[in-house]
């Protein structure tokens, strides 16, 4: 009695010059290996639709052999920020070179200050009306405005943090306090006094600086009236 052959075995290969056909066990038929159809190619070459043995899904068509297709950009800080929250860091900038414009000269004295001062007490008459922005405590006073404008801008660029930007208005409203000072004390001058390169520049970006708060504090509120609201 002998034992009946399965694929793979010795002796499994029909003669030579007979059809291939299939082999029998147990009643199930297994189809011989040599009478599948040949799909064309050459031995150890893979063909389409294939993968060979032992290895994986390769890269993507088009891709070099190792190479692991990038992961997309993330978007910046700049465009992750609230747009309220980059105006108040320019407001900060420019406040913080506000206050340092406090050690440049605020005002100019020439050599004829006192041929000036003459003339213009002579073309006041008998009389001195004296306004309340001409009273020397405010007049000669403006180092209090540099210094308010500089603690405003110092805690503007701390509005970085989101738990603390519920301070947002009270900055706004003392750089309009420290601004208008300013503004006072330059024109309250007599006009024999010029004013000096640091008061001009003081002015521009103290101006600058409280209409950047202002405007973060506009933008602030309309988005808290509309509701939350996605990117800017």
């Amino acid at each position: 009695m002998t034992n009946p052959q399965y694929p793979g075995q010795p002796g499994d290969q029909p003669a030579q010059g007979m059809p291939h056909q299939e082999t029998q066990v147990s009643g199930q038929q297994y189809p011989d290996p040599a009478s599948q159809p040949w799909t064309g190619g050459v031995p150890g070459q893979v063909g389409p639709g294939q993968v060979a043995p032992g290895q994986g899904y390769g890269p993507p068509p088009g891709y070099p052999q190792g190479f692991a297709p990038m992961q997309p950009a993330q978007p910046s800080w700049f465009s992750r920020t609230p747009l309220p929250v980059l105006l108040t860091l320019a407001s900060a900038i420019a406040g913080i070179i506000t206050f340092f414009m406090g050690f440049v000269g605020w005002i100019t004295i020439s050599e004829t200050i006192e041929d000036k001062a003459e003339s213009w007490v002579n073309d006041l008459g008998d009389s001195i009306d004296i306004p309340a922005y001409l009273t020397p405590s405010l007049v000669l006073s403006p180092g209090w405005f540099f210094l308010l404008l500089g603690v405003v801008a110092v805690a503007s660029g701390a509005l970085i943090v989101p738990a603390w930007r519920k301070y947002l208005p009270l900055l706004a409203f003392l750089s309009v306090v420290g601004w208008l000072g300013l503004f006072v004390c330059a024109v309250g001058l007599p006009s024999f006094i010029s004013l000096g390169a640091g008061a001009y520049v003081a002015l521009i970006l103290g101006f600058a600086q409280m209409a950047l708060l202002g405007a973060a504090t506009v933008l602030t509120g309309l988005r808290g009236a509309d509701g939350p609201q996605q990117g800017r």
